[in-house]
């Protein structure tokens, strides 16, 4: 990829951002139920357990574990900056926030609690019996996963450092991270994958992570095609989210760029990347690139005064 392609791909890669409005009520009201453990079996277990804000809304081990103790196969994906979303989980299996909000609530290895239980418990709080009927909804199912779902839309990261280039100031880039731009544009091709607002296609690759263990997209849609192949995960605001991949193998994001400048021998499926060969150098520099792509974290402040004004009586 020439200078110039890089250059044209890196202008589409971001767009100016929008300070977004204060929550709603139903928003307040999702919050409130993410950071509430009333919605598992044994009472000790939330959303946030999983997805802690503190660990970039996912929990800093290589592989989840649910409720009961059990080590799950593949490692927490984020929630955040998922509102254009069109698929959830490494592998796509489910197609809305909705949906993904559903589903660790019932499997019995994550949260355990079904649906009708949760409503139950749910309506047998005054306060989100108060905070429901204030937004005009009965305490059902789907409204509360809906209350969940709004709140995670909600969680947007703040301005970056290559946002800023992006809109225009080119001396946003001191000069090592300006060569980490041009490797990550040209040499290291790592835009044909990580574009688009969040630096994600939301599509599926084999990067040569696959196993015979975990076939991933191909187990949901049946296409040979994807057989180890995974859903490509942001690079906004990926500091913080160690460790990386499905199955949380590499521990930093050098880790990560070792395995694209030498990749590991391919289990399944057809892999999609060849040796990079970077050198320590370009490795230096492209974290330093990387390093521009973080950002503010969502300021939860307004949700917890949303929610108080929301049961103000």
């Amino acid at each position: 990829m020439g200078r110039r392609a890089g250059r044209l791909i890196a202008l589409a890669v971001l767009s100016c951002i929008v300070l977004a409005a204060g929550p709603t009520p139903e928003e307040a009201l999702g919050w409130k139920l993410f950071f509430d453990p009333l919605l598992s079996r044994t009472g000790e277990f939330s959303c946030a357990t999983c997805h802690d804000p503190e660990k970039g809304y996912e929990d800093g081990e290589a592989l989840g574990k649910g409720v009961h103790g059990d080590v799950l196969g593949r490692n927490t994906p984020t929630v955040v900056n998922l509102a254009e979303a069109e698929f959830f989980f490494w592998d796509g299996r489910a197609s809305s926030l909705e949906e993904q909000a559903k589903g660790p609530i019932e499997n019995p290895l994550e949260m355990d609690l079904k649906l009708d239980e949760a409503v139950r418990l749910v309506r047998d709080q005054e306060h989100y019996r108060r905070a429901f009927a204030r937004i005009g909804k009965p305490v059902t199912e789907n409204s509360i996963v809906e209350a969940i779902a709004a709140f995670e839309r909600k969680l947007v990261t703040g301005e970056t450092v290559f946002d800023r280039w992006i809109q225009g100031d080119r001396q946003a880039l001191n000069e090592q991270q300006e060569r980490g731009r041009l490797i990550f544009f040209t040499k290291g091709d790592c835009a044909l994958c990580h574009n688009g607002l969040h630096l994600a296609d939301g599509d599926f690759h084999n990067v040569s992570t696959g196993s015979a263990e975990d076939l991933g997209r191909s187990e949901i849609d049946g296409d040979d095609y994807y057989r180890g192949a995974f859903k490509t995960p942001a690079l906004r605001n990926w500091k913080g989210r160690e460790p990386f991949m499905h199955d949380g193998r590499f521990a930093t994001l050098r880790d990560v760029i070792a395995h694209y400048s030498s990749p590991a021998a391919n289990e399944i499926g057809q892999s999609e990347i060849d040796p990079r060969n970077f050198t320590d150098f370009e490795v230096d520099d492209l974290v330093a690139f990387m390093e521009t792509l973080n950002g503010s974290w969502p300021d939860l402040a307004p949700f917890e005064q949303a929610w108080a004004e929301l049961n103000a009586r």
